[in-house]
């Protein structure tokens, strides 16, 4: 008897199964199709998250435009449809509509078939902040059917930049303290070598003569530092350490610059003072 009921009792939690499954396979059942026609949605998004123009002269107008890709698609397969897109000012933008930038046009369309398309900007130049950098945040929406902006991808900022560096080759006395141990190597007479304009090098990495040395920008009076291998050639990784957004340091009235840095492999993090000769 009690074998009966053991076999009767499977057979009814079987059944009871079998029922759930062809439910929950059910396209009846509210959210089960959570996507355009139970397909995975197309993903739009911004070609890159940030980029820098400068420039520090008065050259016109540039015609610039920005990418805004296809992600990806349920299986793949090129669009078969238009895509219309929104572009938006962010509140956060500093830069002046009309001023450093112009946007011909809010709407753009990735036609059927193409990964991307352009969103145009004008780069008025002669309009550049000549004291601070100023920022322009975009963002894009879409109404299309089956179309969905990336969450990653939905906002690009460009940070327009119009001052000079005021560093320049002359030397420096140096002091470089080990956070970690507390020591300090003192260097004298050490020049900067100029990369690129606002790019600089110092050749000394935490009191070491390497070269190539810490690499870094200098905008409008912030320093940063983006993260490169050590000597070009070292996997010991050399980073920002002074602040948010690769901050690393600042330049004075008189020139004077600090750097404040990291190096991977327990290598620690230095503090590093530039004082002019």
């Amino acid at each position: 008897m009690k074998k009966l009921k053991l076999i009767l009792f499977s057979a009814i939690i079987s059944s009871l199964f079998f029922a759930s499954c062809t439910e929950l396979n059910s396209d009846e059942l509210p959210g089960s199709d959570l996507t355009n026609g139970g397909n995975a949605p197309t993903i739009v998004g911004w070609g890159k998250a940030a980029v820098s123009e400068s420039y520090f002269s008065d050259i016109g107008t540039l015609n610039n435009t920005y990418p805004i890709d296809v992600l990806g698609t349920v299986d793949g397969s090129p669009t078969k449809t238009d895509i219309t897109l929104t572009v938006s000012v962010d509140a956060e933008t500093t830069a002046i509509d009309g001023g450093e930038f112009t946007i011909p046009s809010k709407s753009v369309v990735i036609p059927a078939g193409s990964s991307s398309a352009g969103v145009p900007v004008d780069l008025n130049t002669g309009s550049f902040n000549l004291s601070e950098p100023t920022l322009l945040v975009l963002n894009i929406s879409t109404s299309v059917n089956g179309v969905v902006i990336s969450g990653a991808s939905q906002q690009m900022r460009i940070t327009f930049v119009g001052c000079k560096s005021t560093l320049d080759t002359s030397t420096y006395n140096v002091a470089i303290t080990s956070r970690d141990t507390g020591n300090t190597v003192t260097k004298t007479g050490v020049s900067l070598s100029v990369l690129d304009v606002n790019y600089f090098e110092t050749k000394y990495v935490g009191g070491w003569p390497l070269s190539p040395g810490v690499r870094f920008s200098a905008i409008c009076g912030n320093l940063f530092v983006e993260s490169h291998d050590l000597a070009a050639k070292y996997s010991n990784q050399v980073t920002a350490a002074g602040g948010a957004n690769n901050l690393a340091g600042s330049v004075d009235s008189n020139g004077n610059f600090t750097l404040t840095y990291s190096i991977s492999g327990d290598w620690g993090i230095f503090d590093a003072v530039y004082t002019k000769n």
